[in-house]
């Protein structure tokens, strides 16, 4: 398999990874050889590169299929939708897919994590939700967390950046540098998510505190309450390392993706000082395959 930045795409190509919408619905399958005129539109949608075929290739393996994947993503996005058209958010109706993609995950378990999601720079916070959620599961997993435990920490992470969805696309899709008042209005995204979480009774107290905490640090340079240690939330700790194991593998507007070996050598590097050693350690076995 290869990426292949779009700029340096030629059709033909086969496609080795389906490429999904904002929304979750899949906008071409993996499998399918490119064209012209599908090259044109992943360009008009903002997406950098994708992932192509290669002489050398086995079959790809994933921690969840692709429909899995697509149901758990247009399931948050519904939930956000109803939302904001002044219907109240039934979190729990995106148990049974999540449900399903947990046990995807454990019977996928000794596939490695680190394959690079590739997203459209224009928005992608639900595919990036649920791409945490499933490092985080997977993390839960060589914890030695339990099925309770597993569906506790996912229906909290699954939801841990709703409150970005309330941030304006200009700042959060900006390619140059953020002023001073645009960076604090990020930085009011896991307050806002809580009041959203908390203002439904469907969810455990516990994915308020994920939603609230994640990105807190563990020396206590995080925001939003300068939390350090083990007054974080353990799936708030758990979080924070998926969240930025996620984001430095993903192309930004504003920066290149960091590689594997960039992503990993950072986050041991904040072992004790950023991290939770334990979820670093464990994050480490996922991407492993152990």
């Amino acid at each position: 398999m290869e990426k292949v930045a779009l700029d340096r795409l030629s059709p033909g190509r086969v496609l080795a990874r389906s490429i999904f919408l904002a929304d979750g619905r899949i906008l071409v399958r993996k499998k399918v050889t490119l064209s012209s005129s599908i090259i044109a539109k992943l360009r008009e949608l903002r997406f950098p590169a994708v992932y192509v075929e290669s002489a050398t290739d086995d079959e790809i393996k994933e921690p969840v299929s692709d429909f899995t994947r697509s149901e758990v993503i247009q399931s948050v996005a519904r939930q956000d939708y109803a939302f904001r058209n002044g219907k109240s958010i039934n979190f729990l109706a995106c148990r049974e897919p999540l449900q399903k993609m947990i046990e995807e995950i454990q019977e996928n378990r000794h596939i490695r994590l680190g394959m690079a999601e590739i997203r459209s720079l224009n928005d992608s916070i639900y595919n990036h939700m649920v791409q945490v959620c499933i490092i985080a599961v997977k993390i839960g997993i060589q914890m030695g967390y339990s099925q309770f435990k597993l569906l506790e920490l996912a229906l909290g992470v699954l939801f841990h950046d709703i409150g970005m969805t309330r941030i304006s696309a200009d700042v959060l899709n900006r390619i140059g540098g953020l002023t001073s008042d645009e960076i604090a209005q990020i930085k009011t995204h896991p307050r806002t998510g809580y009041n959203l979480i908390r203002q439904n009774r469907d969810l455990p107290e516990v994915a308020a505190e994920i939603v609230l905490q994640h990105h807190e640090r563990y020396n206590g340079s995080g925001y939003s309450q300068k939390l350090s240690g083990f007054h974080i939330n353990e799936y708030a700790r758990i979080t924070a390392v998926a969240d930025v194991f996620d984001a430095m593998l993903t192309e930004k507007p504003y920066r290149p993706a960091k590689s594997l070996e960039e992503t990993l050598s950072y986050l041991k590097e904040q072992k004790g000082a950023e991290f939770d050693p334990v979820v670093v350690d464990a994050l480490t076995a996922a991407v492993d395959g152990e």
